[in-house]
């Protein structure tokens, strides 16, 4: 089976463990071995679905400790997000930053089938906290603006969850810092079931938030954020974001109230830190939901975040 077409094309690999490769028409990451596609979407042992195989987007994941990104296919996907996401200065990060597309646990990429480029990139990585509370770190969070809130958000969403679960449990407590409200609307959408509790708790109107929630808030800044400043009432921590301009305007998303939240307590450069503890009587329910978003089409812009 041959890999995905990219641009800039990717030579086809040969290290990592044997494996399906990504169906498409030319060379592409993982071809041969290494990364998993669409064709396994519906997680380990799972068969694969048919209303994903026709999407226009197809899903390649890759494992830090398993089948890691090559050099040839780090370089494709640092090419594709910075032309899916122009909204972002993503070569300044990656110049910061160059490894930041290998260090996740879990990696799952969106590509776009006719072309095989990558349009998004989800990863995750288990942390602890200092009590020794392990939650669900979700660092990378890159999606082409015309797919947010969408089928392929959904599924990549859905591939990453699984892919977790397979391997370290469902996580019941999951974190991201970021300066975007759309993620923060996202991450909420996730934990929107009875029971979960979402921090901040923008909009709502139960009042102070939960004293647990706010502790528990309060620990996982400090793991992913050692010493830099955080404000347990907004989630804000100051002065974590590089480069300090990566957004060239400050994002905006659907919600009101989210936006405004953003607005007062994060500068650029600044992180909203996002998180969601999840009871484990709605894991099914959660999971349903992806589901279902995946088979639904992408709403329109307007309707996004």
């Amino acid at each position: 089976m041959s890999g995905l077409p990219t641009s800039p094309p990717v030579p086809p690999r040969t290290d990592g463990p044997a494996g399906g490769a990504p169906p498409s028409n030319g060379d592409g990451p993982a071809a041969g071995g290494g990364a998993r596609s669409a064709s396994d979407v519906r997680g380990p042992g799972g068969s694969a679905d048919p209303e994903l195989a026709a999407a226009a987007h197809t899903i390649v994941r890759f494992a830090r400790d398993e089948c890691p990104l090559s050099p040839a296919e780090d370089r494709w996907l640092r090419t594709g997000l910075a032309s899916a996401l122009p909204d972002l200065r993503m070569n300044a990060l990656f110049d910061i930053r160059p490894g930041l597309l290998r260090e996740s646990q879990h990696l799952v990429v969106g590509v776009e089938r006719a072309s095989g480029t990558p349009v998004s990139a989800l990863g995750a990585s288990w942390a602890t906290t200092a009590s020794g509370r392990p939650f669900l770190h979700i660092g990378i969070q890159f999606v082409a603006a015309e797919l947010r809130g969408g089928q392929a958000f959904a599924t990549s969403w859905l591939a990453l969850l699984e892919e977790v679960a397979a391997t370290g449990g469902f996580p019941y407590l999951a974190a991201l810092r970021t300066y975007n409200p759309v993620a923060y609307c996202a991450m909420r959408a996730y934990g929107r079931l009875p029971g979960a509790a979402m921090y901040p708790a923008i909009g709502t109107a139960s009042g102070d938030p939960d004293a647990q929630v706010v502790a528990l808030a309060g620990e996982i800044a400090a793991a992913l954020a050692p010493g830099a400043p955080f404000d347990p009432a907004s989630g804000g921590i100051a002065g974590i974001g590089v480069p300090r301009d990566l957004y060239r305007v400050r994002p905006q998303g659907d919600d009101a109230e989210v936006n405004a939240h953003f607005e007062r307590h994060a500068e650029p450069g600044d992180r909203i830190l996002c998180m969601v503890r999840i009871p484990e009587e709605t894991v099914d329910a959660i999971m349903a939901n992806f589901t279902r978003r995946t088979r639904k089409p992408a709403r329109s812009s307007a309707a996004r975040g």
